[in-house]
């Protein structure tokens, strides 16, 4: 069957079932042009292998459990693979919630 026969039976373009057969997708990481322990990553990047949203790693970096360096005009958020690989073995810190009243009712 070509790409066509199968994109009209499914309501997709030829063209898109072409990219699912071969397994593209529309986003691509950026290719990593050095991987050691100083690469910086992203809140998001550092928030993956801690299995946390990045909220959360905003949230400790705040409170001095991760350490962060600021970039650019707009002070965004950069984390040392090192870093992120420390917290990760030593473990992640435990948060009391703000507001411990709010809890026992």
């Amino acid at each position: 069957m070509t790409y066509a026969e199968i994109g009209r039976k499914l309501g997709l373009s030829r063209e898109r079932v072409r990219q699912i057969d071969r397994a593209e997708t529309r986003t691509r990481k950026k290719p990593v042009l050095h991987e050691g322990p100083d690469t910086l990553l992203t809140t998001t990047e550092g928030a993956e292998p801690l299995n946390v949203h990045a909220n959360t790693v905003r949230r400790w970096s705040d409170k001095g459990l991760l350490e962060t360096y600021r970039i650019g005009s707009r002070d965004d958020r950069r984390f040392r693979r090192r870093d992120v690989s420390k917290l990760l073995r030593r473990g992640q810190p435990a948060e009391p919630p703000d507001d411990v009243t709010a809890l026992s009712g």
